[in-house]
C-alpha cells in the first residue's frame, strides 16, 4: 500500500492530510476528474486573464475601452475612401517597365494626366447644329477646373512640323527621290503634329462616315474621387443643351475609372447590409432568440470600424495600398469571420451557463475552452493573408494586410468585447430558450458539447456510418472531387478588356463601342514608348519596321525624354496584341536599352499578368508552409497537418473546376482575372483549414480519452452543427459580393462561396473524418497521442440518444470488488494499489459527491 495525498481532506475536521476518512472507499480517477485537472493546469494563466476580462468590474472597463477605440477609429474609417488607389498603374511595382514609362511621362508633363474621350454620335450623319453645339462644348470644357486644355510645346517654343521631317530625310534620298526601305516606312508611319508655342489638347475629330465626332479631353488625375468629379463636370457640360437625337458618351481611361468608382460608391452600403442580413438570418436560425443576434452583430460592426480606421492610417502613411476591391473584401471578411467566432463562443457559453450558477464564471470557462481554437483559427487566416505581402503587385500586396487587420479586429472583438457585453446583459438575451443553471448537469464537457444542440444526432450518425468503411468513403469522395476538378479544362485566364470588367453596360463601355463603330481601332489606346533624345532616331527607325505598327506620333518631350505614341493594328485577339507589345518591347531594348520603356494599357496589362504569375509561384508555396507550421504547433503532429493541407488543396482544385465551368457556360465571362487563382487559393486554404482546426482540435481532445477512432466520431458530432452554421455564414457573406457589377468580384465571390460550402459540407465532414478513421492513431505522429489515448475512458462511451445513467446500485453501476487505482497527482513513480470494496451501494454514495472524488 502506498500513501497518497488527499487534497480534499485538507481543512476537514478530524481528517489528517494524506489519509482517507475511515469507512470511505477510495475513489478511482475518472476521465471527468482527469480532464478537469488537465484543463485547469493547461489553461490556468489564460483562464485567469480571460476571467479578469469578463469579471464583475472588468467587463465595464472592457466595454468602455472598446467604445473609446471605436469612436477614435470611426472618424478615420469614414475617410478610408480618400486614400484608395484604383488606377492600374498604382497596382504595379516601380520596377515594372510600364510603371517606369508612366513615371517618365509624368516627369515630362509635370503632373499626372488621364485621357478621356467624348464621343458624339447621330445615326444618319452629324448636322450643322450638332457641330455648333460641339464647338460650344469645347469652349465650356476648356474652362472646367481639372481639364487641361493646352500644354507648353515640347520643343521650347520652336515650330516643328512635317517639313522638318522632310528636311531630315532629304540627305538619304537617291537620284530619283526614293528613300531606303527602312526610311520609307518611317516616312509613311511617322506623324508629327504641328507644334508651336503650345499644344492644344482639346481637339475634335469627325469620323469618315460623318456619323460621329470624338473630342479628346485630358483631365488632371488627382486621385480616384477627384478625377471622377472632373469627369462628372464634363458630363454635365456635354449633356447641357445637346440637340435632340445626338447621343454623347464619355469613355477613355478617365471614363472607365469614374464608372468603376461609381459602382463601389453606390453599392458599399448595399453590400454591408446584405452581409449583415446573411449573418442575422443564420444567428436567428441557430439560436432561435429574438435578442441574441444583436450582440454578435453589434460587436462585428465595432470590429469593422476599428479595422477600417487602422487601415486608413496605414494607407495614409503609405505602408499599404488600399483599393476599392480590398475595402469590399474587408467588410465581407470581417462580418463572416467575426460571426463564425461568435457562433463558437456563444455555443460554448450557453453550455457553461447550464453548469455554472455564476455567468461570469461560465464565460471564463467558455473562453478558456473555445478560445484556443478561435485564436488558432484567426492566426492561421492572418498568417495566410500576410503571405500576400510577398507579392510583387501592389494591389495583391495591399490586400493581405488590409484583410489581416480586419480578421485580427474581428477576433479581438469577439474574444473581449462580446464576452463583456454578454455577461453585462445576463442570461435573458437567450430568450425564449434561456439556459438555466442545472446543479445535476455534467460539470465537465463531454463529447456533445461545443455547438448548438440541434443537429448533433445527425452528425453522430454520419460519423458512425463513415466508420463502417472509411477507406471506401474517402476513396469515393476523392473520386467525386476529381470529377469536379476536370472542369479546369474550361479555365481561361486573361482575355478581359475594359468593357469586360463590367457586367452591365455603363456609359464608358457604350462610348467605347460607339468609337469602335466609327473610328479606326488602336488610335485611342496607343502603345507609349518613352526613350532618351539620343535614341529617338534609332527607336523610330526600328519601330517603323514592325508590320503590325500603323503609325508613330511624336508626343511630349522634356527632361531629356521623348514620348512616341505607337498605333498597333488591331487583331481582335487581346492576347495576341499583348504578345506583340511584349515583342516590341524586347526588340526596342536591343536598340536603346536601358533607356527605353514601353507603356500604355496593353503593356500595363501584360505586366500585371507577368506579376500575377510570379506571385502565384512564390506565395502559394509560402502559404502552404506557414499554414503547415501553425497546424503542426496546434495539433503537435506532422501527419495531421499534411493530411489537412492535402484535403484543402483537393477542395481548391475542385472549386476551380466548378468555377471554370460556371464562368464559361453560366455567366459567359470572356476570361478570368489574372489575380483570381491566387486570391481564391489564399482564402480557401486559410478559411478551409480554419474549419478543420475547429474539427481536429476537438478530435484531438476526445482522442485523449477515447482514442482516435472514437474521438473522430465524437469530434464530428460535437462540432458538426456549429461549423456548418459558420460555413453558411461565411459563404453567404462572400456571395453578397455579386451585388458589385464587376466580373472580378463576382468571380471571387462565386468561387469562395462554393469552396467554403464544399469544404464544410464534404471535405471537413466526410473526407477528413474518413481519412482520420482509416489512418487511426498514426495521424498524430510523432506526438505521444500516436501511441494511444493518454487518459482512461470513463466507462461506457456516451452516444447520441443513449439511455440515462443507471440507478446507483443497479446492474450498470456495479463495479469490481478488486480494482487497481493509479495515483495521478504526484510526479514520483507510483505503483498500483489494490482497494477492496464490499458493497456496490457505497460506490453510488461516493459518486454523488459534487466536484468529483475526494482523492482527485
Amino acid at each position: 500500500m502506498t500513501a497518497r495525498t488527499d487534497a480534499g481532506a485538507a481543512g476537514r475536521p478530524g481528517v489528517r492530510p494524506g489519509t482517507r476518512p475511515a469507512g470511505r472507499p477510495a475513489a478511482r480517477p475518472t476521465a471527468r476528474t482527469v480532464t478537469g485537472a488537465a484543463a485547469r493546469s493547461a489553461g490556468r494563466l489564460p483562464g485567469a486573464l480571460l476571467g479578469l476580462l469578463c469579471g464583475r468590474r472588468a467587463k465595464w472597463v472592457v466595454l468602455a475601452v472598446w467604445l473609446g477605440v471605436a469612436v477614435v477609429a470611426g472618424s478615420s474609417a469614414g475617410r478610408l475612401e480618400s486614400v484608395q488607389k484604383d488606377d492600374i498603374a498604382a497596382y504595379l511595382p516601380g520596377s515594372a517597365d510600364s510603371a517606369r514609362a508612366v513615371e517618365r511621362i509624368l516627369g515630362m508633363q509635370g503632373e499626372s494626366l488621364a485621357p478621356a474621350t467624348v464621343v458624339y454620335e447621330r445615326r444618319g450623319g452629324v448636322t450643322g447644329a450638332d457641330e455648333a453645339a460641339i464647338a460650344r462644348d469645347l469652349e465650356e470644357l476648356a474652362r472646367i477646373d481639372g481639364v487641361v486644355a493646352e500644354l507648353p510645346a515640347p520643343t521650347g517654343g520652336r515650330s516643328f512640323d512635317r517639313r522638318d521631317l522632310d528636311r531630315e530625310l532629304e540627305p538619304y534620298r537617291d537620284a530619283k527621290g526614293r528613300l531606303p526601305e527602312g526610311l520609307r516606312a518611317v516616312e509613311e508611319k511617322l506623324r508629327i503634329p504641328e507644334v508651336k508655342k503650345t499644344i492644344d489638347l482639346l481637339a475634335a475629330e469627325r469620323s469618315r462616315d460623318g456619323e460621329a465626332v470624338q473630342v479628346a479631353v485630358v483631365v488632371r488625375d488627382r486621385g480616384g474621387r477627384e478625377t471622377a468629379q472632373v469627369v462628372e463636370r464634363v458630363r454635365r457640360v456635354v449633356d447641357a443643351g445637346r440637340p435632340a437625337g445626338l447621343a454623347a458618351h464619355i469613355t477613355g481611361l478617365a471614363g472607365f475609372q469614374a464608372d468603376a468608382l461609381a459602382v463601389f460608391s453606390t453599392v458599399d452600403t448595399d453590400l454591408l447590409l446584405a452581409a449583415m442580413g446573411v449573418a442575422v438570418v443564420v444567428l436567428l436560425v441557430t439560436y432561435r432568440s429574438v435578442v441574441l443576434w444583436l450582440l454578435p452583430l453589434g460587436t462585428v460592426l465595432v470590429g469593422l470600424v476599428v479595422a477600417m480606421g487602422v487601415n486608413r492610417a496605414l494607407a495614409a502613411a503609405e505602408v499599404i495600398t488600399v483599393s476599392s476591391v480590398a475595402v469590399s473584401l474587408l467588410m465581407v471578411l470581417v462580418i463572416g469571420a467575426g460571426t463564425d467566432y461568435a457562433l463558437l463562443i456563444v455555443a460554448r457559453y450557453r453550455e457553461e451557463l447550464r453548469r455554472h450558477a455564476d455567468r461570469h464564471e461560465a464565460m471564463a470557462v467558455a473562453l478558456r475552452r473555445a478560445g484556443p481554437a478561435v485564436v488558432a483559427s484567426a492566426a492561421t487566416v492572418v498568417a495566410g493573408l500576410l503571405c500576400l505581402t510577398a507579392a510583387e503587385l501592389n494591389s495583391t500586396k495591399g490586400l493581405g494586410p488590409v484583410s489581416a487587420v480586419g480578421v485580427t479586429g474581428a477576433m479581438l472583438a469577439m474574444m473581449t468585447l462580446l464576452p463583456a457585453v454578454m455577461v453585462i446583459c445576463g442570461r435573458w438575451v437567450f430568450w425564449p430558450a434561456i439556459p438555466h443553471h442545472d446543479p445535476h448537469h455534467d460539470p465537465h464537457p463531454g463529447p456533445h458539447d461545443g455547438g448548438p444542440a440541434a443537429g448533433g444526432a445527425f452528425w453522430g450518425r454520419l460519423g458512425r456510418g463513415i466508420a463502417r468503411n472509411p477507406r471506401r468513403v474517402w476513396s469515393a469522395t476523392l473520386a467525386v472531387l476529381a470529377v469536379c476538378s476536370a472542369g479546369l479544362t474550361a479555365y481561361r485566364e486573361g482575355g478581359l478588356g475594359n468593357a469586360d470588367v463590367f457586367l452591365g453596360r455603363p456609359d464608358s463601355v457604350v462610348g467605347q463601342e460607339a468609337a469602335a463603330r466609327h473610328f479606326p481601332a488602336g488610335g485611342a489606346d496607343p502603345v507609349q514608348v518613352v526613350t532618351g533624345e539620343r535614341y529617338v532616331r534609332d527607336v523610330i527607325l526600328d519601330t517603323a519596321q514592325r508590320p503590325e505598327v500603323t503609325a508613330i506620333t511624336l508626343g511630349a518631350a522634356g527632361n531629356g525624354d521623348v514620348l512616341l505614341n505607337v498605333t498597333v493594328r488591331p487583331s481582335g485577339d487581346r492576347d495576341a496584341e499583348r504578345r506583340e507589345v511584349l515583342a516590341l518591347r524586347d526588340r526596342l531594348r536591343a536598340v536603346a536599352a536601358p533607356d527605353v520603356n514601353v507603356g500604355g494599357n496593353a503593356a500595363l496589362v501584360a505586366d500585371l499578368e507577368r506579376g500575377a504569375e510570379r506571385d502565384r509561384k512564390v506565395i502559394i508555396p509560402l502559404v502552404l508552409l506557414v499554414v503547415f507550421a501553425v497546424l503542426a504547433l496546434l495539433l503537435r503532429s506532422l501527419v495531421a497537418p499534411l493530411l489537412l493541407l492535402a484535403t484543402v488543396v483537393v477542395s481548391f482544385l475542385a472549386t476551380l473546376g466548378i468555377s471554370a465551368l460556371a464562368f464559361t457556360h453560366l455567366f459567359g465571362f470572356a476570361g478570368v482575372d489574372q489575380g483570381f487563382v491566387l486570391l481564391v487559393f489564399v482564402f480557401l486554404v486559410a478559411l478551409g483549414v480554419d474549419y478543420n482546426i475547429f474539427l481536429m482540435h476537438r478530435v484531438r481532445e476526445e482522442a485523449h480519452r477515447h482514442g482516435t477512432a472514437r474521438g473522430a466520431i465524437l469530434g464530428l458530432e460535437a462540432t458538426g452543427g456549429v461549423i456548418t452554421s459558420a460555413g453558411v455564414v461565411l459563404a453567404g457573406t462572400f456571395a453578397v459580393l455579386v451585388v458589385l457589377p464587376l466580373s472580378q468580384t463576382v468571380q471571387l465571390a462565386f468561387a469562395v462561396a462554393v469552396g467554403v460550402l464544399l469544404d464544410t459540407m464534404v471535405v471537413r465532414s466526410v473526407l477528413v473524418t474518413a481519412l482520420t478513421l482509416d489512418i487511426g492513431d498514426a495521424v498524430w505522429w510523432p506526438g505521444r497521442l500516436s501511441r494511444g489515448p493518454l487518459r482512461p475512458p470513463r466507462g461506457p462511451a456516451r452516444r447520441s440518444g443513449a439511455r440515462p445513467p443507471a440507478v446507483p446500485g443497479g446492474p450498470a453501476a456495479r463495479t469490481p470488488l478488486i480494482r487497481p487505482q493509479v495515483v495521478l497527482r504526484t510526479r514520483r513513480p507510483v505503483r498500483p494499489r489494490v482497494i477492496l470494496r464490499s458493497a456496490p451501494a457505497v460506490v453510488g454514495k461516493s459518486e454523488k459527491r459534487e466536484g468529483g472524488f475526494s482523492g482527485m
